[in-house]
């Protein structure tokens, strides 16, 4: 007991300040016996961890020899096949042709609206870039941005369904 050779650590890096983040960090990544790490740390597991596991509730562990980047892109997989499942699921069927003029006409305008997303998110950011030393200013562009592309976001999920309907 005197000189233990694992350690069992759930979020280990909350609420430390900087120095001591840095020294725990320092004393976990020399440390010569078994860790194994809970945490959502990214950094701190790239540093300290040889071997990355992940939970993605199917009910089993999945080794992660890519590390947080393999998890990462499984996660956003995953979410991707949840969200075009939930399309699917939700596209209502289209039998009479004047409903499948409406679904073409929608998909037309929800094109044009994308395309001025777009547009306008492209200025966003080249106004981003012009505003690079004035906080106040790339603050607000910024909050701009972000309610463009959640705009663009919900845009392109009504696409999708009216892409659908329009089949």
């Amino acid at each position: 007991m005197a000189e233990p050779n694992v350690l069992l650590l759930d979020e280990p890096t909350n609420d430390l300040d900087i120095d001591t983040l840095q020294q725990l960090e320092d004393l976990l990544d020399s440390w010569p016996g078994t860790m194994v790490v809970v945490s959502h740390d990214r950094y701190l597991i790239e540093r300290v961890c040889d071997q990355v596991v992940a939970l993605f509730g199917e009910g089993g562990i999945s080794d992660l020899t890519g590390g947080i980047e393999e998890y990462l892109r499984r996660r956003d997989q995953q979410l991707a096949a949840a969200a075009a499942t939930q399309a699917v699921a939700a596209a209502p069927k289209v039998s009479d042709a004047a409903e499948q003029r409406a679904a073409r006409k929608e998909l037309s305008r929800l094109e044009r609206r994308l395309d001025t997303l777009t547009k306008k998110e492209g200025e966003l950011h080249a106004k981003l870039a012009e505003a690079a030393t004035d906080p106040d200013r790339l603050l607000s562009l910024d909050a701009e941005l972000r309610a463009v592309l959640a705009e663009k976001d919900e845009v392109e999920e009504q696409w999708m369904l009216a892409a659908d309907a329009a089949e």
